[in-house]
């Protein structure tokens, strides 16, 4: 069935409480984007707002309606205090952080009348890409994404041309080391190729990951003209793939300094470990079935201790029937169908 669809599409994928949207090409991963259902996002979504403080570089601090202080970009200089503009949200609201926008100065109405889902595809998303409705989850077993979202938060990633990177998230910020690991470069000029090369690879890895806030770099050592023109190569190629981000240049510790907007929750927050991994897939065989079924009746899910408690506290099917067995490991889970 794979092989009837485009090499390159976008998978909208809801299942139970969490709706995920993710770029394909060549049965990779290239772009993952989520959110809880029961926290649904506000990006996409366009307010008035009046200008309460103007900051540099065309951003300044707007309020909406119900009193929140949202950062607001693309705000050309002849706006000032108290001047009313339509904004349009890039990023969702984490921990202290401002909410993230950019001012809106025309197809306001095309937002305002879009859903949840094609708001966001139409902001993160490149147009024209075909998009596939994954009613059945068939795609994610076909091409095995659920282990490829496993692989994708591994800190190391192995570099195809040699090298690698190292991706370090704490909570206030993001360490990433760009290592040539046994890599013979024999001047600085290979040094700085190298290094405009795995920079692409971290944007790429970033915005596959949806970190943001501030991330720092550490780059192999090389001369203050190289970093120079490293720093114009970085702002260039980063404009490409985060429009609102901040490209700030080596820090006195020699470390590159940039902040993407925190637009979406981090893929660590819905896919932890192997056992958060383990207890989704057993969220999604539930939904999977109960799209199968014909007769929804006599359906029993059997699990063990610890799964059937995790399973009380979420959404699930309400007909199919959730049966505790302490003699089973306390995280099986197996779905069977009765015959009457």
């Amino acid at each position: 069935m794979i092989d009837k669809i485009n090499d390159h599409f976008i998978l909208i994928d809801k299942c139970a409480e969490q709706t995920r949207i993710v770029e394909i090409l060549n049965q990779k991963i290239v772009k993952f984007i989520a959110w809880f259902d029961t926290t649904p996002p506000i990006i996409g979504s366009v307010y008035d707002a009046v200008i309460i403080k103007k900051l540099n570089g065309g951003v300044v601090r707007a309020k909406i309606k119900d009193k929140r202080i949202l950062s607001v970009r693309g705000v050309p200089k002849s706006l000032n205090v108290n001047n009313k503009i339509k904004i349009i949200i890039i990023s969702e609201e984490f921990e202290d952080k401002p909410i993230q926008a950019r001012i809106l100065l025309s197809n306001s109405k095309k937002y305002e009348n879009l859903d949840d889902v094609q708001r966001i595809i139409d902001l993160f998303f490149t147009k024209n890409i075909p998009i596939i409705e994954d009613m059945y989850a068939i795609y994610w077993d076909i091409l095995d994404l659920e282990k490829e979202f496993i692989g994708a938060l591994q800190p190391k990633i192995e570099l195809s041309e040699g090298g690698r990177i190292w991706i370090e998230k704490t909570r206030a910020a993001t360490l990433i080391d760009i290592d040539t690991h046994k890599l013979l470069l024999n001047s600085e000029e290979e040094i700085l190729q190298f290094c405009i090369k795995a920079f692409v690879r971290c944007v790429q890895e970033i915005k596959l990951r949806n970190i943001g806030g501030m991330i720092f770099i550490d780059f192999p050592r090389m001369s203050h003209n190289r970093k120079k023109y490293l720093h114009e190569n970085i702002t260039k190629i980063g404009k490409q793939y985060f429009f609102e981000g901040n490209f700030l240049g080596f820090s006195r510790l020699v470390l590159y300094e940039m902040y993407v907007p925190r637009n979406f929750p981090s893929l660590e927050s819905f896919y932890v470990d192997s056992h958060t991994y383990s207890f989704q897939n057993h969220l999604r065989s539930l939904w999977r079935k109960s799209k199968e079924l014909k007769s929804k009746t006599n359906v029993q899910f059997l699990c063990g201790t610890n799964l059937f408690k995790n399973l009380k506290s979420r959404k699930v099917p309400s007909f199919i029937n959730i049966v505790e067995r302490s003699d089973l490991p306390k995280d099986y889970g197996e779905l069977m169908e009765i015959n009457v």
